[in-house]
């Protein structure tokens, strides 16, 4: 994983010719298993800067297994469905675009989404925003989704307030910052 949040992302970071917004959040990545580590993302304008966890809070706090990073960056699970849309790269989601640094500006919490893949294979993700969000000891929020309803999110045939009312989006915990999650996903998915 070193070489990946060290090497790898800062040089397809610069590569991509992506200029981060002004402002783009500090975003701490732990990820949990061998080989795992925790690295904190820095990116101003043209230039990603990848180091060791510092002392102050990050904006945001990524916690994830090695084998679930694995599947988020494009790697191959029989059992779960693929994760990134076409032509969107890691950095997008990372550090977005200007729109979204002031909308995830008004998020404060920690949220755990989990994929149900097939065969009981569980993806998650642990997602801490904001000054109580990365301070918190546990998540607020639980979001669960099944494989097909989260292709249907991604593709945008979905949208996540039908999902979330039909209940195919189960949510648990504190339900006004799923809400603001949801809207910050759904307004992300209707810009493209």
């Amino acid at each position: 994983m070193a070489e990946l949040f060290e090497r790898w992302l800062p040089a397809a970071f610069a590569a991509s010719g992506y200029r981060a917004p002004a402002g783009a959040p500090v975003v701490r990545a732990s990820i949990s298993g061998t080989d795992g580590g925790s690295w904190e993302l820095r990116a101003d304008e043209a230039t990603l800067s990848v180091g060791p966890a510092g002392r102050e809070p990050p904006d945001v706090w990524l916690r994830q297994s090695v084998a679930d990073l694995r599947v988020s960056l494009g790697g191959t699970d029989a059992d779960l469905p693929v994760l990134l849309p076409p032509g969107v790269a890691m950095h997008h989601i990372l550090f977005g675009d200007p729109r979204d640094v002031e909308l995830l500006r008004q998020v404060s919490g920690r949220l755990l989404f989990e994929l149900e893949g097939r065969r009981r294979r569980r993806w998650a993700l642990d997602v801490g925003v904001g000054k109580a969000g990365v301070s918190a000891g546990r998540p607020r929020t639980t979001l669960r989704v099944d494989a097909a309803t989260f292709e249907g999110l991604r593709s945008g045939a979905i949208p996540p307030m039908q999902a979330l009312l039909e209940g195919r989006l189960k949510l648990e915990g504190d339900r006004g910052l799923a809400m603001q999650v949801l809207l910050l996903f759904g307004s992300r998915l209707a810009r493209r």
